[in-house]
């Protein structure tokens, strides 16, 4: 916390170290959460420095906190299980069979990340899936008809046909 006059201010960068973050990211972090920052000049090198007030920056710590991030335990699997199992053209226009399948608990975030390499990603299907499903879905919607490009990344032979399988699958499974 830095003290300027009668102001007091976090420097952005502080709370990021603090936190275990990447100071880019903080600053997303804080966007993405609404929450404003300001820039001001630091006193000792005249330059001007991304700032939170410190109410603000506790709210932050409460946030995080409240993620499950900073905690001495780590997160159990149960406790973030819940979520969506996703299929994804990466890029339509130019090949329809290179799909990206996997699990998040924000489809909407998911989905922006990867249009930061692929602009075009199309959200094809989700389906309400456990964590702990994820690898099976895969293995399940891919065993035929595709080849592991990287990852969770495949071209295959017919995207309605890994939609029909992944339909199959999650029919028979326990309701999320």
């Amino acid at each position: 916390m830095v003290y300027l006059g009668m102001n007091t201010v976090v420097y952005l960068s502080d709370l990021a170290a603090e936190l275990g973050m990447d100071r880019s990211n903080m600053r997303k972090y804080l966007i993405k959460k609404g929450i404003n920052t300001f820039k001001t000049r630091d006193p000792e090198s005249k330059q001007l420095v991304v700032t939170i007030s410190p109410e603000e920056a506790d709210r932050v710590r409460d946030i995080r906190s409240r993620e499950g991030f900073g905690r001495k335990d780590p997160l159990t699997i149960s406790e973030c299980d819940d979520g969506f199992f996703y299929l994804i053209q990466l890029i339509p226009e130019f090949d329809a069979s290179r799909i990206k399948l996997g699990f998040t608990n924000d489809v909407n975030s998911r989905l922006c990340s990867h249009r930061t390499s692929s602009p075009t990603a199309v959200l094809v299907k989700i389906w309400k899936c456990k964590r702990s499903w994820e690898r099976v879905a895969i293995e399940s919607a891919t065993r035929l008809g595709c080849k592991l490009i990287s990852g969770e990344v495949y071209n295959c032979d017919s995207v309605e046909n890994i939609t029909r399988r992944l339909d199959d699958f999650f029919s028979i499974m326990p309701e999320v």
